[in-house]
């Protein structure tokens, strides 16, 4: 009989898995809240929707419950010290001191020069363990500045590198033909 997975396999892995690194933010009370998240994904293109998973501990996650509300903000690799500030660097309304920020339709914290961000409406949620799973309905998008995005993964930034057409593979890159 195999054994469950403990926590510290599942963490182990779970640094393995790239993700690009996004701010959630929301707005709540006359205050703006934000944290930095890589879990994110598409969840439907019609209608449009994104998937946030927020543990439940974050006072952003209290925000976005209350408001139903939140704007998914895609960090540029230049932007990492603006991740490093919204995953714990700084609290509050200091996080939003770097950058420039604006509001869209939801009221929630939109960042100017992100790659993207998507202002969503909550439109269902789910508790699984120590998390919360929210689906957005996107209401209003914003295109930001072009760029690579951030990525996390292993413990460290990271940022994407395009490969060109016909060039050959870096070393250590398997080809599977496409």
């Amino acid at each position: 009989m195999e054994q469950p997975v403990s926590l510290e396999q599942f963490k182990l892995g779970m640094r393995i898995l790239t993700g690009a690194v996004n701010v959630i933010t929301s707005a709540h009370g006359g205050r703006r809240y934000g944290m930095t998240a890589t879990a994110v994904c598409s969840a439907s293109a019609e209608p449009p929707t994104v998937l946030v998973c927020i543990n439940k501990l974050a006072n952003t996650h209290g925000a976005v419950s209350k408001t139903r509300a939140f704007c998914v903000n895609v960090l540029r690799a230049e932007d990492w010290q603006l991740s490093t500030t919204f995953s714990g660097a700084q609290s509050g309304e200091a996080r939003f001191k770097n950058g420039n920020w604006t509001r869209l339709a939801t009221g929630s914290p939109a960042l100017v020069d992100a790659l993207v961000s998507f202002d969503c409406r909550v439109v269902k949620k789910m508790t699984h363990g120590s998390h919360t799973v929210f689906l957005g309905q996107v209401e209003q998008m914003l295109l930001g500045q072009k760029g690579k995005p951030l990525l996390y993964s292993e413990g460290q930034y990271a940022k994407l590198a395009s490969l060109t057409i016909g060039a050959p593979l870096p070393e250590g890159l398997d080809y599977w033909g496409f």
